[in-house]
């Protein structure tokens, strides 16, 4: 019963976006849905304040929707305080095709294998409003550390992805991290 429902209005609303002149002054815009519209033959969506044409309903080739060029996204530093003075983690990252590329650094903790007993960081992705979109627990363990030339531990570093969809990966702002890691 719902389906039927459901394939009535999808069909209207196909119908109506069809139906549309482009050559009538008077075409107007159809919602089919959140920030998804048809306007002259064509399906649009409203993302990020970017205006991505989806398809033309004019056609019968089907394309494939592509995403602007990636771009790197500075989530911020936090501050790791609690585990030692003076630490704190840094997080950048990419978006491509429906996966969150991510790379968490972590400064000022070159000691963390020797002086503290393993445990887990977990960073937190979240939007303008402090709410938490995705988060991520990284054992100890999977931390690499980079070396300077003398073979000394400076930082820790960890590439991630997770996967995601674009309406979330838009929303994201800001990051914090949290950990179990405790000094031995």
């Amino acid at each position: 019963m719902i389906q039927r429902r459901l394939l009535a209005v999808c069909a209207a609303l196909f119908v109506l976006g069809c139906n549309i002149d482009p050559k009538s002054h008077d075409a107007k815009a159809v919602s089919v849905g959140e920030n998804t519209f048809v306007y002259n033959g064509k399906l649009y969506k409203l993302l990020n304040n970017e205006l991505l044409q989806i398809s033309n309903l004019d056609s019968s080739r089907i394309r494939k929707l592509e995403i602007s060029k990636p771009t790197l996204k500075d989530l911020g530093e936090a501050s790791i305080n609690y585990i030692k003075k003076g630490a704190s983690g840094n997080i950048k990252s990419v978006y491509r095709g429906n996966f969150l590329y991510f790379r968490l650094q972590l400064d000022g903790i070159s000691d963390l294998k020797e002086n503290y007993y393993p445990g887990s960081f977990t960073v937190q992705f979240m939007d303008e409003y402090g709410f938490v979109i995705n988060s991520v627990d990284i054992q100890t363990g999977e931390l690499i550390g980079e070396m300077n030339e003398y073979g000394i531990v400076n930082s820790y570093e960890y590439n991630g992805k997770m996967e995601l969809n674009i309406e979330a990966e838009a929303a994201i702002s800001k990051c914090s991290i949290s950990s179990s890691v405790k000094r031995k």
